[in-house]
């Protein structure tokens, strides 16, 4: 399967770091897809790397569930994680072997 992406130029507004946290891709009910993890993390968007499922590879949108850590006064607070839920586009998809990369940009916070 060739990689898609919305266009060649450079769209990111923030800067992308590498972070591997649990991610979830969840149904319009909020029930799970696919579990998997991100690769890396910016503002606007996240590359999450997923078990290969076609409903992935033709999404347009999907709702995804980071598992982030909890973060207070500017430091992180080791142990404690939060959940935090976006509403996103998807702008690439990548297979990777019998996985699957998925470019997400953030279109709305939803938790």
């Amino acid at each position: 399967m060739p990689d898609t992406q919305a266009g060649t130029a450079e769209r990111r507004l923030s800067q992308r770091v590498p972070a591997v946290h649990r991610a979830a891709v969840l149904d319009k009910r909020g029930h799970a897809l696919a579990l998997g993890r991100t690769s890396n993390l910016s503002a606007d968007g996240v590359l999450l790397i997923l078990p290969w499922r076609e409903e992935l590879v033709s999404a347009a949108e999907l709702v995804v569930e980071l598992e982030l850590p909890k973060v207070a006064h500017g430091h992180v607070r080791r142990g404690q994680r939060r959940k935090v839920r976006y509403r996103g586009r998807v702008v690439r998809t990548q297979e990777i072997g019998q996985l699957l990369g998925v470019g997400l940009h953030f279109i709305e916070k939803l938790a």
